[in-house]
């Protein structure tokens, strides 16, 4: 009789745990971000945790390489994430905020010290093996060149380390946090940037997963951002991260 009424108050309890945690108010429940863990105290990281704390609400950074986070962003085992370029395929998942929180940038291809001038355009990539992100996009054309040899693995450094293996030709990457893995990695006088880079319209969003709580909210989110863009706060937050890389680019 005991075992039965124990069982009987354990069930009813874990409803009522349940219904309480599903009626909270959504600031204060704790939602997830994700991250590699290579990048776990990065600017992409930052500028998450800066949006949520504008919004009151709860944040638990989660690590996992990029493809596995864009299927958390799918099931919505992750909430809100950013470093994110915008492409259909991920628009029936994804919420992309507006505004993007950077408009433009560079795409880089970093080769082995002394081969900068083997890449001096985009026709120079053809033949080369190329190092990428698993289910990362870099640039429009880039991405959709299926006559292009990709190499993808699932982080920057293994890149890096195939490259100094000579078991690719070179690997492609934004410049900034190219340039910062490559320091923390110690190469970065063993590796330069190709010649010919891409350098346009490349905007880079934060996103919700459109199975979380916190697309009720999404207008919040894109309010924050919006005002963190247009005050500039999101610009210098970006400048203070990468004050120390080389100015050129």
């Amino acid at each position: 009789m005991y075992h039965k009424h124990s069982c009987l108050i354990s069930f009813i309890l874990s409803i009522l745990f349940v219904v309480t945690a599903a009626s909270l108010p959504l600031c204060a429940q704790t939602f997830n971000s994700g991250v590699s863990k290579e990048h776990a105290d990065g600017v992409v990281a930052t500028i998450v945790a800066r949006v949520a704390e504008k919004l009151d609400i709860g944040l638990r950074m989660r690590h996992a390489p990029f493809a596995r986070r864009l299927v958390m962003m799918k099931t919505g085992d992750i909430d809100i994430m950013g470093g994110l370029l915008k492409r259909e395929e991920r628009t029936d998942f994804i919420h992309f905020v507006d505004p993007p929180y950077v408009e433009s940038g560079r795409r880089i291809f970093f080769v082995r010290k002394g081969e900068a001038q083997r890449i001096r355009s985009y026709e120079d990539l053809y033949g080369l093996e190329i190092g990428t992100k698993i289910n990362a996009k870099y640039f429009s054309r880039f991405d959709r060149d299926e006559n292009l040899i990709k190499q993808p693995v699932s982080s920057v450094s293994q890149s890096f380390k195939k490259l100094m293996r000579n078991r690719i030709d070179a690997v492609v990457y934004n410049y900034r946090s190219g340039y910062t893995e490559l320091l923390e990695m110690g190469l970065a006088e063993q590796v330069e940037p190709a010649a010919y880079y891409f350098e346009g319209d490349n905007p880079v969003y934060i996103g919700i997963s459109r199975q979380s709580p916190l697309m009720e909210r999404k207008a919040d989110v894109e309010r924050v951002v919006r005002e963190m863009v247009a005050s500039g706060e999101m610009s210098t937050l970006i400048k203070r991260f990468y004050s120390y890389l080389p100015g050129k680019m």
